[in-house]
């Protein structure tokens, strides 16, 4: 491989998952890259507790069929607001396919 071709393959992926807390719609999450994995974990150190994560791993992580998020900021506090089974549900899938959390890293470590 060349170094454009090693380079292209940092490009975020976009995989449709289904969401049983939206009676099975599919949702399309985008993988984190570096910069907004950082910009995820600086916000979980100003607080909001597991929710505020949640929320706006969410939102950094949706994205409409152009590959746009579909949540800002300002969408935190209405997810934070809502369904905790929806909010959970959402977040675990973003957690999954960015290999965050326990889980993620206890797998990582049988590899």
């Amino acid at each position: 491989m060349n170094k454009e071709q090693i380079l292209a393959a940092f490009a975020p992926q976009v995989v449709e998952e289904p969401v049983k807390a939206l009676g099975g719609a599919t949702v399309r999450f985008r993988e984190l890259s570096g910069a907004a994995r950082d910009a995820l974990y600086d916000s979980a150190k100003s607080g909001g507790g597991n929710s505020g994560f949640e929320a706006t791993l969410i939102a950094a992580t949706v994205v409409d069929e152009n590959d746009t998020p579909m949540f800002s900021e300002d969408d935190v506090t209405a997810m934070r607001s809502g369904r905790a089974p929806l909010l959970e549900e959402l977040s675990q899938i973003a957690m999954r396919l960015n290999a965050l959390g326990q889980r993620a890293q206890e797998e990582a470590s049988k590899n």
